[in-house]
């Protein structure tokens, strides 16, 4: 008698165990816990191989904020904020600026722009400016203008027996020329009726000869 296919239910665990998973439940080599050859752990349960890796380019790209929040906590403390520490979020805003993914962003800024610009103070406008400012909305702050077209003027109206005369006549067809017989037109010719001119025609050699059929010769007739 053979090895059963699958394990009987125990008290445990009262369902048939299968062959297969009993297979598979059977753990690998590379994953069994030794205790030998272990990665170290911390009191706080990270790697110390990972505290002294070296980090790549990608995961420092990453790891930049958005330029936007830069520029933002820049400008919001720029006057409570030490010279050191806007020099160090200058050069933060430098390697954010140069990464690849701000560049696919589209997000990328021209710095030399961008501090002349925080310098540069905005000009008031000048009484010209204001004027033509007000005119201006003045303009549009009166009501809309009614784009509607104006009432159609009609003549006096009539009676219908005053109108049915002209009702008649413009209900009747038209006597075009594609409402008359062919027969009735002046330039119709009558196919059976033969011109006289044609009766005194005579006939020449070559019209006998271009109205003679030519000969078709037959298969078999030169055998």
């Amino acid at each position: 008698m053979g090895k059963p296919k699958y394990d009987p239910p125990t008290n445990t665990f009262p369902y048939k165990i299968t062959r297969r998973l009993n297979i598979l439940s059977v753990p690998r080599k590379y994953i069994i816990d030794t205790g030998e050859g272990m990665p170290a752990l911390n009191p706080r349960g990270i790697r110390k191989s990972a505290l002294g890796a070296q980090i790549t380019d990608r995961v420092a790209d990453v790891a930049w904020p958005y330029i936007r929040r830069f520029l933002i906590i820049k400008r919001m403390y720029k006057n409570r904020f030490s010279q050191e520490r806007i020099e160090k979020i200058d050069r933060m805003i430098e390697s954010a600026n140069a990464t690849c993914y701000s560049k696919l962003a589209n997000c990328v800024l021209d710095l030399k722009k961008q501090d002349t610009k925080e310098v540069k103070k905005k000009r008031g406008w000048t009484e010209s400016e204001w004027k033509k400012h007000m005119d201006y909305i003045g303009q549009i702050a009166g009501p809309r203008r009614d784009f509607r077209p104006p009432p159609i003027r009609r003549g006096l109206g009539k009676p219908l027996e005053a109108l049915l005369p002209r009702i008649n006549q413009i209900s009747n067809l038209p006597d075009f020329k594609i409402y008359r017989r062919l027969s009735q037109e002046a330039w119709y010719r009558d196919p059976v009726k033969v011109p006289r001119n044609a009766l005194k025609y005579v006939i020449s050699d070559r019209v006998k000869k271009l109205a003679a059929p030519r000969v078709i010769p037959q298969p078999g007739a030169y055998d």
